[in-house]
């Protein structure tokens, strides 16, 4: 059965459980109409996201109808994420389609430049690893991951210039160079060896594309915040900048090393995510990297990514986080007034079966762990009526805070 991230990080706390009276109101998560989430994304050049979206009673799944295959996505910046990928795949397809660019070359009797057909090799996976991924984040802790190089620009690529384009090319269009959606990679990579062997310019060739490259920022989908360091350094070098961060805080290399060794992370991911912890700058930012370095699949990693920039951002709306404190296998925060605050990037919180008897477990055991705290929820999402007066019984403070 699949269950929400929330649900999991409560009951990845509970040592024992207590059941709550089976007679108590409980409600069943709403589907919510597309527009809701995404407003006028809901639909782009090449994509177009279902109008119902369904939800497991803390986030929200978003399929999505593309010419690269079928896809569903987890969380509502998770598929925002996704859809600025996209934008960028159109982007860059509406520039190879370009006369202007093809006569750049001395094509134009060639006609448009033609991209690899083979986009998705596995789309059935790419869909199960989306629905699966958030609900069995912690199914991986602990677990022994299989990649162990960091670098992950080619060699030979990158002494061609083909790696040097594609991270100016993916940066221009504010996006991952190292992206693992397959219909963006293969278009970022192909269009990198096309303009490489050309000696055209990233700038000159986004010059071609009808009408504008057309992509719009979305929040901490893009990597905007570090768009000089991916441009302008490799991997290796990306991911020994991250390294020395985190070591600034006092994360082992060995802590460290596990986290940059899962592939579910890309450098820009690395990147970003240390930045935000050193801002945060936190104690005990081991029990982080820790818990991230179990990431079991893209949207959980980009999850701890954007937790940890959720936590830099709206650290002093939470009474100051001052250090990272572990409840069973999840870090959670203590505030400087002592509080203890569990902050989640959710879309939004109904008050099922689960998410009674788990708070329940919960509010146990963080009394026991800290008696007189008092335990702050703190989310990025709704909370329905019925669950905020649930959880509001049982002592704890919400606080909504900003994406």
């Amino acid at each position: 059965m699949r269950r929400g991230l929330f649900t999991l990080f409560i009951a990845a706390c509970v040592v024992s459980v207590t059941t709550a009276s089976s007679t108590d109101a409980l409600e069943l998560p709403k589907p919510q109409p597309v527009e809701k989430y995404l407003g006028k994304s809901a639909a782009g050049a090449n994509y177009t996201v279902q109008p119902i979206v369904r939800s497991d009673g803390v986030m929200r799944i978003f399929d999505v109808d593309t010419p690269y295959g079928k896809f569903a996505f987890d969380g509502v910046e998770f598929t925002k994420l996704r859809l600025h990928e996209l934008d960028a795949v159109a982007a860059i397809e509406k520039m190879s389609q370009s006369e202007a660019f093809g006569q750049a070359f001395g094509r134009a009797a060639l006609g448009p430049i033609k991209f690899g057909a083979d986009l998705i090799t596995k789309p059935v996976d790419t869909v199960e690893r989306s629905l699966s991924g958030i609900g069995n984040m912690f199914d991986r802790i602990g677990a022994g991951l299989s990649n162990t190089r960091a670098d992950r620009d080619n060699v030979v690529e990158s002494l061609l210039g083909v790696s040097d384009t594609q991270r100016e090319l993916a940066v221009s269009l504010d996006v991952d160079p190292y992206t693992d959606f397959p219909p963006l990679a293969q278009r970022l990579k192909e269009m990198a060896n096309i303009m490489a062997g050309g000696g055209l310019p990233v700038r000159a060739g986004l010059s071609f594309v009808p009408g504008g490259a057309g992509i719009a920022v979305s929040s901490v989908a893009t990597v905007s915040s570090a768009k000089d360091t991916l441009r302008d350094k490799t991997a290796a070098q990306v991911i020994a900048e991250a390294r020395a961060t985190l070591a600034s805080l006092g994360v082992s290399d060995e802590s460290a090393s596990r986290l940059v060794e899962n592939r579910n992370y890309t450098p820009a991911d690395l990147l970003i995510m240390a930045r935000a912890l050193k801002q945060l700058n936190a104690q005990n930012t081991t029990d982080f990297v820790d818990h991230a370095s179990g990431a079991g699949s893209r949207n959980v990693a980009f999850y701890h990514r954007r937790r940890a920039q959720i936590l830099a951002a709206r650290s002093n709306e939470l009474g100051g986080i001052v250090s990272f404190v572990t409840f069973g296998a999840q870090p959670i925060n203590v505030a400087r007034n002592g509080n203890v605050v569990a902050a989640f990037t959710v879309d939004d919180i109904a008050w099922t079966e689960v998410q009674q008897r788990t708070f329940v477990a919960a509010t146990a055991e963080i009394q026991r762990a800290k008696p007189g705290a008092t335990p702050v929820l703190a989310t990025t999402g709704a909370v329905t009526p019925l669950a905020a007066a649930e959880i509001g019984k049982r002592g704890w403070k919400i606080v909504h805070i900003k994406p």
